[in-house]
């Protein structure tokens, strides 16, 4: 569908040429503010054009490889808050009433789980897109509760080379609320993801604040043994040190900074 504007589009376009021209724009800004820049002679930057650009481009890469190219294209954001990441079931429409989904990335954690760690992340909401358009109705005739990791979603998630878990280890829960992954060893995502790597994609620019706590998002063998956690462990909070003492594998948060409690 063609839309009218100062630069026409298709929604179907691989290219958008929006987009090819904001990166050829020329620098424009008076001599003042250029003698601030880092680099001289560089092109400005434009973190919102690259940020979502690169995240577009991972869908489009995932899409391709692991879901055969049937997921239609989403709204992709970037919220701070308590989870790595959501799937939300047509959160947006369009002037003419045309909705589409959304998956939203958490960037407080992408330094923390590294570039795979943050793209496993991703391919795990795709997975819940996956469900929402293509999965088989449940007995009551919907896609289940909102939230929940049923067994539809967690058995593509094991086919594509991440694993369900609760715990974010092997021998964790593979159904339920709240479920964390961790990357089959050799599996499907794991070889893709080196690719697209290896093509120099990377999640350029992250969240600046101190503290990050470690990803619960690991790589670990698919048949490696389960490690028990029943100790207490302590949690601060790198903003306001808050504290709380809870199981070492909980996800916890501090709601005044907006910012996930690091084990210490």
């Amino acid at each position: 569908m063609q839309k009218s504007s100062s630069v026409a589009y298709s929604s179907n376009d691989a290219k958008v040429p929006v987009l090819e021209a904001l990166f050829r724009q020329t620098d424009e800004r008076e001599p003042e503010a250029l003698k601030f820049d880092l680099y001289k002679n560089s092109r400005p930057r434009l973190p919102t054009v690259e940020t979502y650009a690169l995240w577009q481009a991972a869908f489009n890469f995932y899409n391709a490889r692991l879901f055969q190219g049937k997921l239609q294209n989403c709204v992709i954001t970037l919220k701070r808050g308590r989870p790595l990441g959501t799937f939300c079931p047509r959160a947006f429409q369009d002037r003419d009433g045309i909705p589409a989904h959304e998956i939203s990335m958490n960037p407080t954690w992408f330094e923390a789980s590294g570039d795979v760690g943050s793209l496993s992340i991703f391919v795990h909401e795709m997975t819940h897109q996956w469900r929402e358009d293509l999965g088989k109705p449940n007995r009551k005739g919907g896609k289940g509760a909102g939230g929940y990791h049923d067994l539809q979603w967690a058995e593509k998630m094991e086919a594509i080379g991440l694993m369900p878990s609760k715990t974010g280890e092997p021998g964790g829960a593979r159904t339920g609320f709240q479920m964390a992954h961790y990357i089959i060893e050799g599996g499907l995502f794991e070889r893709v993801c080196a690719e697209l790597l290896g093509s120099g994609h990377v999640v350029e620019w992250r969240d600046n604040r101190m503290n990050r706590p470690a990803s619960p998002v690991v790589a670990a063998p698919a048949m490696a043994p389960a490690i028990a956690k029943n100790t207490r462990t302590r949690f601060v909070c790198g903003g306001c040190d808050l504290r709380a003492w809870s199981r070492s594998n909980a996800h916890l948060a501090c709601t005044t900074c907006n910012l996930p409690l690091a084990a210490r």
